[in-house]
């Protein structure tokens, strides 16, 4: 794919006035089933290192000492960064590996792109094909050695191992300009080659240029992931090793990791080399940080509520969806909720590459029972109805009407005529998804509405640290995959190009539909090329109804909201916009 967006530098300048209508970064007390309400979030790129630098601002009222206890369902499936790509990985992963650029994120609802380790948000020449970085000074790993330029580039060479697949894939695609990119260049394990000067230079210890294939002024956002996160390629003899334990040593923010028992706990420690003169965006309130795994929702709620740990909070888990109208009327519970719709969507993709007839997978969408699934979820509480693959909260977003003209919950019957109409009765759908004690109440209304409809159903629930491993192989046995997605940045940019797009169907990629369609790939190309933002926006809706309507690859059910619970002596707490977790960077606790 030609995955420019906006063929001039210029365009950097729109997006530093770029505003989006999302949801803010504080928690909102919403009581009942009303949702909380969208507010504007500004977005800006700080390309001159104004506010760059540290520390950050410091949060009234914050102490220092004490271990803030946080309960996660699961343990996180990989701890190399190149391989971090969900939204509750990656957070926590923010606080141990620093990157070129960060997200600064304020109660208001906006948001600014900062420089992380480097001195600003990157230098543009060449009509955005060029991106220049420099180094903060002080800037060092957890054992005192200072961060190099060329640990940085070491990092993305390697992300173009296959290997790490299950990682973002940006930077690699624009420098190769290829979505096969690692057929440009295979990374450092095979041979122990570099890339070359024509795609990244490290003139000096603290200097770092990269060179991409077309114009592309999103990049200083996609160098806020994995990717630039640095590492020391005389640290990386067994690069398996560090899936398992992290980065290690070579922990830049900070948090290091203390501990790690598998599927149990995680501890992380104050990292001692970690500078706040050189961090805009963090802060070492606590001493430790202690991930408790295995922990299910009701298990949490039931914790939280009774506020036997005060400085414990879920992490990323919503409320029990059968206590949460209970709780959210109840003013002193309310106070520890922070609810927020999130820049999610929960989509059930169709493979196309299983279910290739189109008449079949609109009878699947056709028969969804969206309003039943949502009943069993906590129904306004667990958001409200989608009928878009983007967020609300993405730039550019307009409201779409049902591509298939049926309610919200469906048309069974109508599916079921579209069916006989194939010829295809009885069609065998076999349906995955992230297995939890809530998640797995959907099946029931799933299994109904689709027997009614004239389908043959099987119900796949897939264990959660696995499963998207297990549905991203194109040869997977699912045909309907549930999946959730959130921009990497808060525009459709990183939507519809990861998720829809042809070239992202490969293994262990995005595309769980396995859409190839050139129709889809031409005006995907033709949108991310128009240079206004705003346009380029509104330019995804009729892309959106298409990739519905005409191919039938995916139904869209619900933009997330999400009520995180904490205890009694948290403070600081506020809902991450980009991870919809409990923001790290700067909780405290209360003496």
């Amino acid at each position: 794919m030609r995955r420019s967006q906006l063929a001039q530098a210029a365009a950097v300048a729109a997006a530093l006035a770029l505003v989006t209508a999302g949801c803010s970064a504080g928690g909102t007390n919403a009581g009942g089933g009303d949702q909380p309400k969208a507010s504007q979030s500004k977005l800006t790129l700080d390309a001159e290192g104004k506010h760059s630098s540290g520390p950050a601002a410091e949060i009234p009222g914050a102490q220092p000492g004490g271990s803030l206890n946080l309960l996660w369902r699961t343990d996180f499936p990989h701890y190399d960064p190149a391989k971090v790509y969900t939204a509750p990985d990656d957070e926590a992963f923010r606080l141990i590996n620093r990157r070129l650029t960060v997200f600064d994120q304020h109660d208001d609802g906006t948001m600014a792109l900062v420089g992380d380790l480097a001195t600003n948000t990157g230098e543009a020449s060449d009509g955005g094909k060029t991106w220049k970085y420099t180094l903060k000074d002080g800037v060092k790993y957890a054992d005192g050695t200072p961060i190099r330029s060329q640990d940085i580039k070491y990092g993305v060479e390697r992300s173009f191992d296959t290997k790490f697949a299950t990682g973002p894939k940006w930077v690699q695609l624009w420098l190769a300009g290829k979505d096969d990119f690692n057929s440009v260049y295979p990374g450092p394990f095979t041979g122990g080659k570099e890339l070359g000067p024509d795609k990244i230079e490290t003139p000096d210890d603290k200097t770092i240029i990269f060179h991409l294939a077309e114009p592309e002024s999103d990049f200083p956002m996609a160098a806020s992931m994995g990717q630039t996160v640095p590492v020391r390629k005389d640290r990386d003899a067994k690069p398996d090793d560090l899936d398992v334990n992290g980065l290690g040593e070579m922990a830049t923010g900070p948090y290091k990791i203390g501990a790690h028992d598998v599927d149990k706990s995680l501890t992380l420690v104050k990292n001692p080399t970690w500078d706040p003169k050189t961090d805009p965006v963090r802060h070492q309130y606590l001493d430790q940080i202690h991930f408790q795994f295995g922990v299910m929702a009701k298990q949490q709620t039931d914790q939280l509520k009774a506020d036997t740990d005060p400085n414990a909070a879920s992490y990323y888990s919503g409320v029990d969806s059968d206590q949460v109208q209970a709780i959210m009327q109840d003013p002193n519970l309310k106070k520890r909720v922070l609810d927020n719709e999130t820049n999610g969507v929960q989509v059930f993709a169709i493979n196309t590459a299983r279910v290739t007839d189109v008449q079949v997978r609109k009878a699947i969408a056709t028969a969804f029972p969206k309003q039943d699934v949502v009943t069993t979820q906590g129904g306004p509480f667990f958001g409200n109805i989608a009928d878009t693959l983007s967020p609300r909260s993405s730039v550019g977003f307009s409201e779409q009407p049902n591509p298939y003209g049926v309610g919200d919950n469906g048309d069974p019957q109508k599916a079921k005529q579209i069916l006989t109409d194939a010829g295809k009765l009885g069609y065998e759908v076999n349906v995955a998804w992230d297995s939890t004690p809530t998640a797995d109440r959907w099946g029931v209304p799933i299994k109904r509405a689709f027997e009614a409809a004239g389908f043959k159903v099987n119900l796949n629930p897939v264990p959660t640290k696995g499963f998207y491993d297990a549905v991203g192989r194109l040869d997977n046995p699912f045909d309907l995959i549930w999946n959730q997605w959130s921009p990497d940045w808060p525009t459709n940019r990183t939507v519809y190009s990861a998720v829809y797009y042809g070239g992202a169907v490969r293994d262990e990629g995005n595309n769980y539909a396995q859409l190839k369609e050139k129709r889809v790939d031409d005006e995907i190309n033709r949108i991310q090329a128009i240079q206004d933002i705003a346009a380029q926006g509104a330019g995804y809706m009729p892309l959106d109804q298409l990739i519905q309507k005409e191919y039938a690859a995916a139904i869209p059910l619900v933009y997330t909201r999400k009520q995180v619970m904490y205890g009694s002596k948290v403070g600081g707490a506020r809902m991450d916009m980009l991870s919809a977790t409990i923001d790290l960077f700067n909780t405290y606790i209360e003496k």
